[in-house]
């Protein structure tokens, strides 16, 4: 794969412009930690400590958090960045940033392992397909924006890449078969999406190689890979061996699935993520029930299985649109910017015309990456709030793909003097894109959009650590969302308060863990806190126990200050709305 001096130097180019891009101001864009980043980091930070997570468990294998049951591998990889740069931003989201470059090399080697022939010559410099899919890969804004947060996603999607490229690899070198088996393993415990995705596009690779599986051998072989006569009953020993091995590897990863989707903790957050939810259900019956339709075309039409293929079929559907590439309708503010090409026009162009290739010169590689296209959304159709940016992008690497082999097209079929003109042409419309983008997100994205980054807590933080002292307790609203996490987070709380026997209040209430108390700390619904024009004498926790709101500090919202209550200090979002107002009560 990197057989010349020139490969090596243009992949580590892209792979250094793409470590830039990624860790440039980490710590600051996005504007802030969100909650699920800071149940990454603390959780690591809890095993650090004491080698259990928040809840008291060691070393799980599933993490309870909220009570959405996260994925493990990004958060046991986490330890290692808090372990070196402690608990803060840059450590929480290195694990992702990290993921996004290594992606980079990742794209190459599988791009070329699969199109080995597709090699252009320009001014001396040989390019082959990977470093065209790698080149659309470091410019390209969703895989930008989504190698910045601490997202499992981003990490997946790079062991995905990399466990198909050892996958492929594996048909002529059967080695290859067990890094293979650990990384699309891992992937499946690292980000719910794979857990669908993965099996099936190895199910899809199965039956488009499984020629070359039957006969693959050791990695002499020739090109046919053909087990040499000579080895006879020993070589066919030996691979079964490697296979047999890494099918046991990859089958333990997928029965732990299996356990966890039995157990119920594999489903809880899909169980809030659900087509079939109560209020839909109530629907179908309301659409049954006042259908003008002769009997019994209401009951063959209104109903669970009906609306939830229709769904289904709508949701995935809708991820091949405008609507969604443009983020039109329906983003989600926390995972793209609203009314932006997620891939830039050049690379959407180029995509479509590497598309259109493979349809025509259909092959085993190419059809391969076909069915990656096609597969990519299969996971996010499944639920019930697309179109959303996160949950299909295994797209990334195919329409990278696609994208490099649209350039190979263009500059294949130029003539000679104008291949370097169409190759400089390209490259710098994907840096000018990415270019007007990164204006975007590091401008109007930042300003507009912080509190969907849950802005203002690192803030509220910084003046209590400096205030608390004079107040018998601090009162926090909920309205944004688990502000025990944050307090644990940026007070570098010892775990052993949080844990099970600490000094916290935390309990289990309508599929949710709540915590209402952690030291002098109190969290309570915001619905419950006084509006101005009322006093504030003591407050009701969700667990029910009341308490004393006198000499306390309350972080409340606008419009949630009492009369009594003397405003202290306003946090503001970036854009300068009201976030929290921390006012005393005396």
């Amino acid at each position: 794969m990197f057989k010349s001096k020139n490969n090596l130097i243009f992949i580590a180019l892209l792979t250094l412009t793409a470590l830039f891009l990624r860790f440039y101001r980490l710590s600051d864009f996005p504007v802030s930690l969100n909650w699920d980043e800071v149940s990454h980091g603390y959780n690591a930070y809890s095993l650090l400590q004491t080698g259990k997570d928040e809840w008291g468990n060691f070393l799980p294998l599933i993490f309870r958090a909220f009570g959405d049951y996260k994925l493990p591998v990004y958060i046991y990889l986490t330890i290692f960045p808090v372990l070196i740069f402690g608990l803060n931003a840059f450590a929480v989201r290195f694990v992702s940033a990290l993921a996004g470059t290594l992606a980079i090399p990742g794209i190459y080697l599988l791009t070329n392992s699969l199109f080995p022939d597709k090699n252009i010559t320009i001014c001396k410099l040989r390019l082959n397909l990977g470093h065209l899919s790698a080149l659309v890969l470091t410019f390209m804004p969703w895989h930008f924006f989504i190698s910045r947060p601490a997202l499992e996603a981003n990490l997946s999607l790079t062991l995905i890449i990399f466990g198909f490229f050892f996958l492929h690899r594996g048909l002529k070198d059967r080695k290859s078969l067990i890094f293979s088996s650990l990384l699309l393993g891992l992937s499946l415990h690292t980000y719910n999406t794979a857990r669908v995705f993965v099996p099936a596009l190895l199910l899809v690779f199965i039956f488009l190689f499984r020629k070359q599986i039957k006969f693959s051998g050791s990695s002499n072989n020739s090109e046919n890979n053909v087990i040499p006569a000579q080895a006879g009953i020993y070589a066919n020993f030996r691979l079964n061996k490697v296979m047999i091995v890494s099918s046991v590897l990859f089958l333990s990863f997928f029965a732990l699935v299996l356990y966890q989707v039995v157990s119920g903790t594999g489903t809880a957050r899909y169980s809030k993520l659900k087509i079939l939810t109560d209020n839909a259900v109530y629907r179908i019956g309301q659409s049954r029930l006042s259908s003008k339709l002769p009997q019994p075309l209401p009951v063959l039409i209104h109903n669970r299985p009906v609306y939830f293929a229709t769904t289904v079929l709508s949701n995935y559907l809708g991820y091949f649109s405008p609507k969604f590439l443009y983020q039109w309708q329906g983003a989600q503010t926390q995972f793209a910017i609203p009314i932006k090409n997620l891939l830039s026009l050049p690379v959407t162009i180029l995509g479509i015309v590497g598309l259109v290739y493979l349809l025509i010169k259909r092959n085993r590689s190419g059809s391969f990456i076909l069915f990656w296209l096609l597969l990519s959304p299969l996971a996010a159709s499944l639920t019930a709030d697309p179109p959303q940016a996160l949950r299909p992008n295994p797209f990334i690497p195919s329409i990278a793909i696609l994208a490099g082999l649209g350039i190979y097209l263009l500059v294949e079929k130029s003539r000679l003097l104008f291949k370097t003109v169409v190759l400089a042409s390209v490259t710098v419309s994907l840096i000018l894109s990415l270019h007007f983008y990164l204006v975007d997100y590091y401008g109007d994205y930042a300003h507009y959009y912080s509190d969907s980054w849950q802005y203002g807590y690192k803030q509220v933080f910084e003046f209590l650590n400096h205030n608390d002292l004079q107040y018998d307790k601090v009162i926090f609203t909920k309205k944004y969302g688990e502000p025990h996490i944050f307090y644990a987070f940026y007070n570098k709380l010892n775990p052993s308060i949080l844990q099970p026997g600490g000094d916290s209040i935390r309990f289990n209430k309508s599929d949710w863990f709540w915590t209402d108390k952690i030291g002098d700390y109190y969290f309570v619904n915001d619905w419950d806190i006084p509006y101005r024009g009322e006093t504030i004498n003591s407050l009701k926790l969700e667990s029910g126990e009341i308490i004393d709101s006198h000499r306390s500090l309350l972080v409340t919202t606008f419009n949630r200050v009492p009369d009594n209550a003397k405003v202290e200090k306003i946090i503001e979002f970036v854009d300068g709305r009201v976030a929290f107002i921390i006012a005393s009560v005396p």
